[in-house]
């Protein structure tokens, strides 16, 4: 059956009625329209059949699906330009999920629940008609109730023990009674945020020394890789493990800046080699060229705006 609207662009579709190549045809169409740009393959395309709805939730989207056995493909493209549907929470209700994330291997049972990044490749294979809920999440809005969410990303909670207890049991709520519930829709959203950042806070305790040895990672890799002029933010969160976005909140949590670590680096490794009298022959364009700056005149500016004066006059005042 076409989907039909009803709330606020709530829709709906079934596959009943349908023939099961035109029905694959259309939920591909979906799901890379709504959750990301996604390869499905399905063993049997003759049998093909599926369900989902699509409610709005404030910012979020709440997608309730069945579907039968498939294996999902996301390869992380377009996700630059789709920051407004950028992560997923994904509840399995029935039949375990195998794949992974990234490099991390995945296994979702039933009731469990895990967050993915659509910057990320992931694959994921339901061997037998399977139930989800995706919540659909915006980045900005789940950064201010997961501040710390690169330790949890593809790591499965479980959405019946604990804290996650009651998240689990407000999706199913939401699922099956949201256009009945007797709140606004945005209120709703709003203890979506608190009781997700019980469910992945309990499990695992914040661990300090942790951040604290993830700093000193960054730090160490600017360090070692300063004379890089290419180097940039993504390539150091790629070195450490972590997102650009963990990257730079390390970063602001500590006071500091990745510009500001690398130009004080860079700078200070400048006047090491300014002051080293067997490097007096050596053109400052060159000590520029070593520290990471292809431009010596803006190497020049920045120098003086930090030590008052210019690379040549330093290294004049140090070597006579």
């Amino acid at each position: 059956m076409p989907a039909s609207e009803g709330h606020s662009g709530d829709r709906v579709w079934s596959s009943h009625g349908m023939a099961p190549q035109e029905a694959l045809r259309r939920w591909r169409s979906w799901a890379s329209e709504t959750l990301a740009p996604l390869q499905i393959d399905v063993p049997d395309e003759a049998g093909f059949s599926a369900r989902w709805t699509c409610h709005a939730l404030g910012p979020l989207q709440l997608v309730s699906l069945k579907a039968s056995p498939q294996h999902v493909v996301h390869n992380g493209q377009g996700a630059a330009q789709r920051d407004d549907v950028r992560f997923q929470l994904v509840y399995c209700r029935r039949t375990p999920i195998e794949g992974r994330v990234g490099a991390t291997p995945l296994r979702l049972n039933a009731g469990e629940f895990v967050i993915v990044d659509n910057a990320d490749h992931y694959e994921m294979r339901m061997d037998d008609e399977h139930e989800a809920i995706d919540l659909v999440m915006p980045s900005d809005w789940l950064a201010r109730w997961a501040p710390d969410l690169d330790r949890y990303l593809a790591r499965p909670i479980c959405a019946t023990t604990r804290w996650g207890r009651p998240l689990g049991s407000l999706l199913e709520a939401l699922a099956s009674e949201i256009e009945t519930a007797p709140l606004p829709r945005p209120i709703l959203a709003d203890q979506v945020g608190p009781l997700l950042a019980l469910a992945i806070g309990g499990a695992a305790a914040p661990d300090p020394r942790h951040r604290g040895k993830l700093l000193q990672r960054l730090l160490q890799h600017i360090a070692e890789r300063y004379a890089d002029p290419d180097l940039d933010p993504g390539e150091v969160a790629k070195a450490a493990g972590i997102s650009k976005r963990y990257l730079h909140a390390l970063l602001a949590d500590a006071g500091e800046t990745f510009l500001g670590v690398l130009m004080r680096v860079r700078l200070d490794r400048a006047c090491e080699l300014l002051a080293d009298r067997r490097l007096g022959g050596l053109q400052v364009a060159e000590i520029a060229w070593r520290c990471g700056y292809a431009d010596p005149s803006y190497f020049a500016r920045v120098f003086r705006r930090r030590f008052g004066a210019g690379p040549r006059e330093w290294r004049s005042a140090r070597q006579h």
